[in-house]
């Protein structure tokens, strides 16, 4: 009803707000002389399911109405209803078979518009009598008749199809959005996110095509049930998964309970009203509120791409609350349109950044393997055994090239397997061996070979234990695995006295652990009597 007010505001179109209603069927009724003095006069979204046929009159002035002489007069109906629609008296229209009884009914469109014979489309005052029935709706909804709208005809097409082609609109933009946060997501698969966010325009696609299948397609009123829970289902789907993206592109430890406690709140809802359009409305307000206040939150924490996440779900959030009526009708696909394209820019963004990071790694790993410092001591050890004893310069060179060839081939992997992990670290203390003259051995206990990990990473743990550990001439270190818990441990001098440091070291660890596996992981080291240990659970 507000909708028709608006549009009898705005525009050069009569709305008919009240009527004359009485149940029951006399073909006398449609007449324009025809005394309806005793019928109960209500508004029309008030007319009651009498369990009969029923027939609405009104009578509406067209003395003053402007309308182009070239186009002709129509009225429109929307309701829940079979229908026949009279003029003075006069039947030009309708849809489906209005009838007594359920079995006799065949249900009509949920929305017409017919087209009014120019004889009878004169100035003066014209009676409109409707005969309808509804005998097969489902449930009781709370408005059963909607809108009588009078005006010009082309005009109200035009209404009528205007909403679907702002659908096919949005639709277009999340379609769009769809497709490249698939083929991100087949890019980088273990990006979850956007993953979710195709998922997400998907169900914003299939709740926007439900909202438009009305003005779209049309429908005999019969399933309108079936649509109004597909809408509720959908309002659901979008709203939980709005959650789930922002919980799992900013993570904490919290998320999984925020995820949770959204979705039992928005799956009670709808339990929780009668009318159907709060359900959905209700959805979007808890759904929405909780995905602005952990956006809020990420970006306290400074996380990237969360400014760009909290723009989107912040102008969607301001939206709902300053006309929540309007906007379920015809902001919501607009907004989220906007909110999609915040959060596809910052997952860019954030891909962006991380390729750059992957960069810097990969050359922050050869860096820290062909220093001028260890390239200058490698060389000078190699040339005093070239002359002393050119059989171990031999087997130098061997296990030099050896730790560089594998360090090449990982050198733009973001995970390796557990034994071209083991071979790297076995190269470079054969190599180290034969350098400081030290007997360095590494142990390995429940390690499979075939799990994947950083590259470098074990090699990185090795190499500060061959520079800060045991002078002893024989060391050996040991690297054992439970499950997913990884523990290195090396023998340290009796008078070392180090404390656990961010060194470079530490922090090409944990940033090549937080490349592979997101916030999934944690790194922790120090001394333990006289072993070096440090711990890493993936």
């Amino acid at each position: 009803m507000f909708f028709a007010l608006l549009l009898a505001a705005a525009l050069p179109i009569v709305s008919v707000d009240e009527v004359r209603v009485h149940a029951g069927d006399n073909a006398v009724w449609s007449s324009p002389v025809f005394d309806d003095s005793s019928w109960q006069r209500m508004p029309l979204d008030a007319v009651p399911h009498a369990g009969d046929a029923v027939w609405l009159r009104a009578r509406v002035d067209l003395t003053s109405f402007q309308r182009d002489p070239h186009h002709p007069l129509g009225i429109q109906f929307s309701g829940l209803a079979s229908h026949e629609l009279y003029w003075d008296g006069v039947r030009i229209g309708g849809s489906g078979v209005v009838a007594r009884t359920a079995v006799a009914e065949k249900p009509g469109r949920i929305e017409t518009q017919v087209q009014v014979p120019d004889r009878l489309a004169t100035p003066g005052v014209h009676t409109i009598a409707i005969r309808a029935s509804a005998f097969h709706r489902g449930f009781q909804p709370r408005n059963g008749y909607w809108t009588i709208l009078v005006g010009d005809y082309d005009l109200l097409r035009d209404l009528h199809t205007r909403r679907a082609h702002r659908a096919m609109f949005a639709l277009s933009g999340i379609i769009v959005t769809a497709v490249f946060a698939f083929a991100m997501f087949l890019l980088a698969r273990r990006d979850r996110t956007f993953l979710l966010l195709g998922t997400l325009c998907l169900a914003a696609a299939a709740l926007l095509i439900s909202e438009a299948w009305r003005s779209l397609y049309g429908y005999t009123y019969d399933w309108h049930l079936a649509r109004i829970r597909a809408v509720v289902a959908f309002s659901w789907l979008v709203g939980v998964q709005l959650v789930a993206l922002l919980v799992t592109r900013f993570p904490h430890r919290r998320g999984r309970a925020v995820f949770l406690g959204t979705a039992a709140i928005a799956s009670i809802l709808p339990f929780c009203f009668e009318a159907w359009d709060p359900k959905s409305l209700w959805i979007f307000i808890v759904c929405c509120s909780v995905a602005l206040a952990w956006a809020i939150f990420a970006a306290v924490r400074r996380m990237h791409g969360s400014t760009l996440a909290l723009i989107g779900t912040g102008v969607v959030t301001v939206a709902l609350f300053i006309d929540p009526w309007a906007w379920v009708d015809n902001v919501l696909y607009l907004a989220l349109n906007f909110l999609f394209f915040c959060l596809l820019c910052s997952h860019a963004l954030e891909v962006r950044r991380e390729q750059q990071e992957k960069a810097r790694l990969q050359l922050e790993m050869v860096r820290r393997h062909l220093q001028p410092h260890f390239l200058m001591n490698t060389l000078t050890a190699l040339s005093e055994w070239i002359e002393e004893e050119p059989k171990t310069a031999v087997r130098m060179i061997e296990s030099l090239s050896d730790e560089l060839r594998i360090l090449g081939e990982m050198s733009t992997k973001t995970l390796v397997t557990a034994d071209e992990e083991l071979r790297l670290c076995r190269s470079h203390l054969a190599n180290m061996s034969l350098r400081k003259d030290v007997a360095y051995e590494l142990e390995v206990d429940g390690v499979d070979g075939s799990r994947l990990v950083p590259p470098a990473v074990f090699h990185t743990l090795v190499e500060n234990a061959i520079t800060h550990g045991s002078s002893a001439p024989r060391v050996t270190m040991r690297l054992s695995c439970r499950d997913a818990r990884y523990v290195f441990e090396s023998p340290v001098d009796a008078s070392d006295d180090r404390v656990p440091q961010a060194g470079s070291g530490t922090r090409y660890i944990e940033a090549r652990l937080r490349e592979a596996f997101g916030d999934a992981w944690s790194f922790r080291q120090g001394r333990v009597g006289d072993v070096w240990r440090a711990e890493l659970m993936l």
